[in-house]
């Protein structure tokens, strides 16, 4: 129910102030004089007079209200004539109320007769307090009036409700077999459900314009047989594979199959379809059989089909018979073909209608995939939700992403419904050999091949894939910036992507790059920021916060912690003999035995100058003691050339461990470098533990 504008409120408070007064003038009247006749004349003139200004005015107020309003009226008018009706026919006029009520009820509904019974019940005991008549009289008929009020309005109710459910049964067996199809942009092929970017929105969508063209399709029809009177009319449409199928029929015959194909070799249908002309058979006297939507002959004597032509193609045809000879006329037929004309802008308008909404949905996944993307700078998921959505783009859902290492291979990050073993999978694949036959030499976003191509172009990229699931295709696309190649996604199909889909995911492809570099890049920056430029070791800020965290888990969980701490025995003289590019090298060296030394799990440092820190987490002080021994031996035997003369050089250690020998972060370095100072102090090229040199108190 709509709100009620001021207007209605005006005039509703204008009809309340009528019926009061007409009531109470009543009651009042009554009581000053008793000239019945007079009163009742003057009651009557009253109520004439407003009756015509209240018919109109309740036209103008929205339903509810008017009904109600309607009742009261009647009520009123009721009560002021009960005397005189029981005085003019001699029997119980109260008696009836409920006849009154009742009638209000059926016409309006339970709740106006509720409403008007209350209503009534007011009036009745103003009447009995002004004559001193007993209020028993008037409650117990209308105690009578509000049960049968009840009682009538709980039936309608339960009608109403059978009606209701009833009707959506019909309405969903009308909906229910036919279904708008949409086409593609090129006309070629229906826009399947992979297709679609967001399919509960767009099947919502479809399901709602297909209810639409259905109705409007069953009036058009419903117009045509009001206007010519046939004995059927029946539309039909194109379907996906451009064949003719039943949409609408309106018959008076219980003989109908609108499933029935209809063949090119119909003399009716057929006819139409094969010279794309009007058909009028008017002027027959003998029965026209075998119209294909009836399964038995009806005596048709009159029959016109019309087609609508659209791009000099039929998409479809309107019948109509009759059973009287010479029904129709040319100007009948010339109606029909103005109706397909509407039918085709119905179908173009529907279809656009599907169009706006596609693209709007599309727009809106794309905004939400790219938003979703710049949340995010790890490589890893970034490929996570490319697959994710490339899947729910293609209907592909196998698939590997890929980034480019400093080595030119890529490695796999992600995949979609293939083994996770993958992950960290590498292979080699280079963009150019998918250039050979390419007339503009421009590589295509998504470039299709066989699996046999692939095994023959790419080994390495076919083995990663596995035997665990055969694939026919293969869709291969490289993720490049302006610069280089920074990845590749790679789906495995059983049949090639179509054009349009294509054209959607180059879109996604440039965003899914972008972010990928953008990911890339920030990796780089980090590193930097973290990372000795020379040494490619952590530097000494990182070092700083990484070991105090370590520390903090080693106490708060109980495990042991160790640290070395190294320094380049005569480093300066080194320097001063062989020249600081030399030292450099010797710097360089150092890291990589580390870096080939140590576990995943321990971090290494360049802690300043020619001083190198690692700690060893989940390690004692004799494992750290023995990876101590192996660099130190490592290093020692260590040559390194400069101009034809051998540079030989050696470290030494200090270890300090937690909890052995500190309970902090400035104890923990304190005593490693106690312990590193000790061993340059006895000789250099040792290894010296903290524990060992200075007993603990």
């Amino acid at each position: 129910m709509t709100k009620p504008t001021p207007k209605q409120i005006a005039v509703t408070a204008l009809l309340l102030v009528l019926l009061g007064i007409i009531s109470s003038g009543y009651v009042l009247g009554i009581d000053a004089s008793r000239d019945y006749t007079g009163i009742l004349f003057l009651a009557f003139v009253v109520l004439l007079l407003t009756s015509s200004v209240i018919v109109y005015l309740l036209a103008q107020l929205y339903q509810h209200t008017k009904n109600v309003l309607l009742s009261l009226a009647i009520v009123s008018a009721y009560v002021v004539m009960l005397d005189y009706v029981e005085s003019l026919f001699g029997f119980n006029a109260v008696s009836s109320l409920y006849l009154v009520f009742t009638f209000l009820t059926l016409v309006f509904g339970m709740t106006e007769g509720l409403i008007a019974v209350a209503y009534g019940l007011s009036l009745l005991t103003v009447k009995a307090y002004m004559f001193s008549r007993p209020l028993s009289r008037y409650v117990f008929y209308t105690l009578t009036s509000t049960l049968s009020v009840v009682s009538i309005g709980l039936i309608l109710s339960y009608e109403k409700k059978i009606a209701r459910r009833l009707q959506n049964k019909i309405s969903t067996l009308e909906e229910s077999p036919v279904e708008f199809d949409i086409k593609a942009d090129n006309r070629t092929e229906p826009l399947r459900y992979s297709d679609i970017i967001s399919e509960d929105g767009l099947k919502k969508e479809r399901g709602r314009l297909t209810a639409t063209l259905n109705e409007r399709l069953y009036s058009t029809i419903g117009t045509i047989r009001s206007a010519i009177h046939p004995f059927t009319v029946a539309l039909y449409l194109n379907d996906v594979d451009a064949h003719l199928k039943g949409r609408e029929i309106l018959s008076n015959s219980e003989w109908i199959d609108m499933e029935r194909p209809v063949s090119r070799d119909d003399p009716y249908i057929g006819w139409v379809l094969k010279n794309k002309k009007s058909l009028l058979l008017n002027e027959i006297n003998a029965e026209i059989k075998g119209i294909p939507y009836y399964t038995r002959n009806e005596g048709i004597k009159s029959f016109m089909a019309v087609p609508a032509i659209k791009d000099n193609a039929i998409i479809g045809v309107i019948c109509a018979d009759s059973l009287e000879v010479q029904a129709f006329t040319d100007e009948h037929v010339k109606l029909l073909t103005v109706i397909t004309s509407e039918i085709i802008d119905l179908l173009d308008n529907t279809e656009l209608q599907y169009r706006l909404r596609y693209d709007m949905y599309e727009k809106g996944a794309m905004y939400t995939f790219v938003r979703t993307l710049s949340r995010h700078i790890d490589p890893t998921i970034i490929g996570q939700i490319s697959l994710k959505e490339i899947a729910r783009i293609t209907g592909v859902n196998a698939g590997i992403f890929a980034v480019r290492d400093e080595k030119k291979s890529f490695r796999v990050v992600a995949v979609s419904n293939i083994s996770q073993t993958l992950i960290g999978k590498g292979f080699v694949a280079d963009s150019t050999l998918l250039l050979d036959g390419l007339t503009d030499r421009q590589l295509p976003t998504i470039h299709q091949i066989t699996a046999s191509q692939l095994k023959l172009l790419y080994p390495s990229l076919y083995h990663v894939h596995g035997s665990e699931r055969p694939f026919k295709y293969a869709a291969i696309i490289f993720l490049q910036t302006k610069i280089e190649e920074i990845g590749a996604i790679v789906l495995y199909m059983d049949t090639m992507l179509n054009e349009r889909i294509s054209i959607i995911t180059d879109t996604l492809i440039n965003q899914i790059a972008i972010s990928l570099y953008n990911s890339i890049l920030f990796n780089k920056l980090q590193r930097l920021a973290i990372t000795d430029g020379l040494t490619g070791l952590h530097n000494h800020r990182h070092f700083q916060e990484h070991i105090e965290n370590e520390i903090k888990e080693a106490l708060r969980y109980k495990r042991s912690l160790t640290m070395l701490m190294m320094d380049i025995d005569r480093f300066k003289a080194i320097n001063d003999t062989f020249g600081h590019p030399q030292g450099d090298v010797i710097l360089k060296k150092i890291s990589e035995i580390i870096l080939q030394t140590i576990r995943d799990v321990d971090y290494a440092a360049r802690y300043g100058g020619e001083e190198f820190c690692i700690s060893l987490p989940n390690t004692d002080i004799k494992g750290a003691y023995r990876i101590a021994e192996r660099l130190r031996k490592s290093i020692e035997s260590l040559y390194v050339d400069s101009n034809g003369r051998g540079i030989r050089f050696t470290i030494s250690i200090g270890i300090s461990g937690v909890p052995e020998d500190a309970g902090s972060k400035d104890e923990l370095i304190s005593h490693a470098d106690e312990a590193l100072y000790f061993s340059k102090e006895n000789g250099r090229n040792r290894t010296a533990v903290y524990g060992t040199i200075k007993p603990k108190e």
